[in-house]
């Protein structure tokens, strides 16, 4: 049924305001469009208004009480004080947002009651995200997206500022940055390739299922999914896209220089050698990834470009 609230065009064609109000870059995009501010009049300014931060921050803060009392991430709701409907998966995720923050400031409180010499000089937690999956048996890829999508900053950046307090320099928030920048950089560049090949019916950041796929090629059941490196390889979000699309197939794409198409278990690689070189090691790695285990009898073949690996995809005859 056709509501002031259906979204009737683009990515989000079919679905409602909600589901575009979570997706915060698009969001971005829409509002710098002059077709979306004249057209669509209503949605332009119920996204513009939207704010999903003053859900979850207390508005009682005050600056003169201190950074402990009045920063704002010391400061979240409570999950039953929010008044923002969540889905069980969310809730899960806003859970161990809360208590890794509450294990930060208590750090702070700690370090006060010994009288250390900056209370700020705080440690990161290690394998956080390790351990989000393993309490929840939720994917990492989920907890970043529920971040995402309600403008909640990751660890990383909390723990910067909590440094920046004591006048300390985190590198592991700007690690955290580079490593974003570089994969959405190549995300673009694959994008770029793929879109000259398969035109509209290449689906971007596709959301479908609690998934979002880099790339949905819905004509021809073609899952393709970004890694800057085979290392990057994810066991359970791989299990994940499988179960949500089971006729699908998945074409992973590694870094700029490599194809693996799982389906016909081949690799083309603009560097051979490199890939030969991983293939040949494999069983000596002290652990495997359900990836390392299924390309190390693939055949590596060397191309000079993915245009005719493309064309093959496109036309139907993937017999390369």
């Amino acid at each position: 049924m056709l509501t002031s609230e259906s979204v009737t065009f683009g990515k989000y064609k079919g679905l409602t305001l909600g589901h575009v109000l979570k997706d915060r870059q698009y969001c971005k995009w829409l509002l710098e469009q002059e077709w979306f501010r004249e057209g669509y009049e209503y949605l332009f300014n119920r996204i513009k208004e939207y704010s999903p931060l003053d859900y979850f921050v207390k508005n009682d803060r005050r600056e003169s009480d201190g950074f402990i009392n009045s920063y704002k991430f010391f400061n979240l709701v409570k999950l039953d004080e929010l008044k923002l409907p969540l889905v069980s998966s969310e809730k899960e995720c806003y859970n161990y947002y809360l208590e890794q923050i509450s294990n930060l400031k208590s750090q702070i409180f700690e370090r006060l009651e010994n009288d250390e010499v900056n209370p700020y000089d705080i440690k990161a937690p290690t394998n956080w995200l390790n351990k989000f999956e393993m309490k929840y048996g939720i994917p990492r890829e989920e907890f970043k997206t529920f971040l995402s999508s309600y403008d909640l900053p990751n660890l990383p950046y909390i723990i910067e500022d909590i440094k920046a307090e004591g006048n300390i320099e985190y590198k592991g928030a700007k690690s955290f940055i580079i490593a974003k920048t570089l994969s959405e950089k190549q995300e673009k560049w694959w994008e770029s390739l793929l879109k000259s090949h398969f035109g509209e019916d290449l689906g971007a950041q596709f959301k479908f299922d609690s998934c979002i796929f880099d790339f949905l090629l819905i004509s021809r059941n073609i899952i393709f999914e970004c890694k800057l490196g085979l290392k990057d390889f994810s066991n359970d979000q791989h299990k994940k896209y499988k179960s949500a699309l089971k006729s699908y197939r998945i074409i992973y794409l590694i870094g700029y220089d490599a194809v693996i198409d799982l389906e016909s278990k081949l690799i083309f690689t603009l560097d051979k050698d490199k890939y030969q070189t991983y293939q040949n090691n494999i069983m000596l790695l002290k652990k495997r990834s359900f990836l390392d285990d299924l390309i190390v009898d693939f055949k590596v073949t060397k191309v000079d470009d993915f245009i005719t690996y493309f064309d093959s995809i496109r036309i139907g005859d993937c017999s390369l």
